[in-house]
């Protein structure tokens, strides 16, 4: 989420969540693949559906499986990717808006990621995680309400590096374990 937030985040995003992911106080997660959908977004099943509050604020009820997310499981935030849908077209566009990337704050109610992926011993974190009914403000849509459907160019610009970092740190981390 770090690398999504410097190139696409709001400055009050970037003001609030860099300063706390550089010292610790938020650790990160970026949530994305899913028992039928690996690295590819575009298969993500994921949603979430535009409402508006009493407040007359919009938010957006999100359900989500993920599995094999990098520190899931000792996160306090996520990262989120999935499908975006306004069935009142309180946008005034249309009912699918696409990929779109959020945060979302691990306590918050209908959060699970609790649970742990262990194959083989790895000591690393990769967990599942899964939201049901999980309710966010717009602005923690990742570069504010303008980013509405853009997540798909969002992760494409920025995955690459993440996976530059993780993958090779896992498997390093494997064979030192082994060795």
């Amino acid at each position: 989420p770090a690398e999504l937030l410097i190139m696409f985040g709001t400055e009050t995003q970037k003001n609030y969540y860099l300063p706390r992911l550089a010292d610790g106080r938020e650790i990160p997660c970026f949530a994305l693949t899913e028992p039928g959908a690996g690295s590819d977004a575009s298969s993500i099943t994921s949603s979430g559906d535009l409402f508006r509050g009493d407040d007359g604020k919009l938010f957006i009820r999100l359900s989500w499986n993920k599995r094999w997310i990098t520190l899931a499981s000792i996160s306090t935030i996520i990262g989120l990717a999935f499908q975006l849908r306004d069935p009142q077209r309180l946008l005034g566009k249309n009912k699918d808006l696409g990929i779109t990337c959020a945060l979302v704050p691990t306590k918050s109610k209908g959060v699970i990621s609790d649970r742990r992926h262990d194959p083989l011993g790895v000591p690393f974190y990769n967990s599942p995680t899964q939201g049901h009914d999980v309710v966010i403000s717009v602005d923690q849509i990742i570069g504010g309400i303008e980013n509405v459907g853009r997540g798909w160019n969002m992760l494409m610009q920025a995955l690459s590096v993440g996976r530059g970092i993780s993958l090779p740190a896992q498997s390093t981390g494997l064979t030192l374990a082994l060795a």
